[in-house]
């Protein structure tokens, strides 16, 4: 008898079991995180870390840290969320390009996690404030956004640029960005590296669910 062939489905079997693990115990993670953030204005080591970041005064620093948060705050996400879209859809994409706007509206549920921490912004009594910023402090909402929307563009460049001197570029760009903006958040005195962090694994959970339900629907809907 011949051992039966191995397909797509049964590999995205096997591997969903290790995927929710994964995903509740980031959950976990997130939710205690969270909780402190409630109860603690700060955690020990965000009056170090941010002193540390803040000492990098370089003029060519700040600019491209400011280059990156301003990719991540309006008008400049809803630009880059529809450009590419568009991008997708007419590289015949069309489901990136949908899910691609879909994490774009996703990052408003930011707010209603800020609310219920309801934790203060860094004080001037503490850090060097640098920019005028209102609101709450955890999680970053600009950390939320450059993780989730940049992270999903990492992604769909993945299903879309076959070509590695197109792809690799793209992908590039959209993790400097991720990155970059949770250290601009610091530098700026605005958020605690705890609200960054806060911000990336939030995000990271939507992301993930985003991705996992991307798959599945091009499972479904190949034509799509």
């Amino acid at each position: 008898m011949k051992p039966r062939k191995v397909t797509p489905a049964d590999t995205r079997d096997r591997g969903r079991p290790a995927f929710w693990l994964c995903w509740w115990l980031a959950l976990a993670g997130f939710v205690v995180l969270a909780s402190f953030a409630a109860a603690f204005d700060y955690f020990p080591g965000d009056r170090g870390l941010t002193d540390a970041i803040q000492k990098g005064d370089a003029r060519a620093w700040r600019e491209a840290l400011d280059w990156a948060s301003r990719l991540s705050e309006w008008p400049a996400m809803v630009i880059v969320g529809f450009a590419g879209a568009a991008t997708l859809w007419l590289l015949a994409h069309r489901s990136e390009g949908v899910w691609l706007l879909a994490s774009l509206a996703l990052t408003q549920l930011n707010g209603a996690v800020k609310l219920a921490v309801d934790r203060p912004r860094p004080s001037p009594e503490f850090v060097d404030v640098r920019e005028v910023a209102t609101g709450l402090s955890f999680p970053s909402g600009h950390s939320v956004t450059a993780v989730l929307l940049y992270g999903f563009l990492f992604y769909a460049a993945g299903q879309a640029l076959p070509d590695r001197r197109l792809r690799y570029p793209v992908q590039a760009v959209c993790v400097i960005i991720a990155g970059l903006t949770g250290l601009q958040r610091v530098e700026a005195g605005v958020h605690w590296p705890s609200d960054v962090l806060g911000g990336a694994l939030f995000a990271g959970l939507i992301l993930a669910l985003l991705i996992w339900s991307h798959r599945r629907s091009r499972a479904r809907w190949p034509a799509f």
